[in-house]
């Protein structure tokens, strides 16, 4: 019993990275049942008092293979370019992809495969990969999301963004073009070098 619990890794895991070491299903519930574990969501256990990183539920999509990539206020928040801390995690997925079913709150933007696949970079956190869009295509996002993430955060962004030189304007306008946003982004970009 105690070979099993040694086994078990020191961060937050799947069903299947148990299942891979020897620790069965049963084995997993009886730890949890017993305090020896944490069920963070379901098939993700973690041993108990483990630090939790601010991307905590991306870390949770991650290992259950979810596709996603953080965007919007979530990303903006990892790229350190705003104080506040988003309610729920910001997600982009594929137009038809399925909205993951968890425990926690989630908001997820739908775009095409373009928009999907640019700008993305991987981040490995403490216990997951995690895809996070790159500080310029998240401004541009921003623009495209403006109805729903408000206009002060996105204008409020790219102005943090030029002053501490994160991207080149060139960058921005490249994922701009992509959202099919430059022409909503234009005014603002040449109101910060007036």
């Amino acid at each position: 019993m105690k070979i099993v619990e040694k086994a078990i890794p020191k961060r937050i895991f799947s069903v299947a990275d148990a299942q891979r070491i020897g620790v069965s299903r049963a084995r997993l519930k009886a730890l949890a049942d017993s305090g020896r574990l944490e069920r963070f969501s379901r098939g993700i256990y973690a041993p108990p008092g483990i630090s939790l990183s601010p991307l905590f539920e991306a870390e949770i999509l991650a290992l259950r293979g979810t596709d996603f990539v953080v965007a919007l206020e979530s990303a903006l928040r990892f790229h350190n370019l705003t104080e506040a801390m988003p309610h729920e995690l910001w997600i982009a997925m594929r137009t038809a992809a399925r909205k993951p079913a968890v425990e926690f709150p989630v908001r997820v933007v739908r775009v095409g495969r373009a928009s999907f696949e640019d700008g993305v970079e991987e981040h490995q956190l403490e216990n997951a990969t995690v895809r996070v869009y790159s500080a310029a295509k998240t401004v541009a996002d921003m623009f495209k999301f403006r109805s729903a993430v408000g206009m002060d955060l996105a204008v409020s962004a790219l102005k943090q963004c030029l002053k501490e030189n994160r991207f080149s304007v060139d960058e921005l306008m490249r994922h701009a073009r992509i959202n099919r946003v430059a022409n909503v982004i234009l005014p603002y970009i040449e109101g910060v070098f007036a």
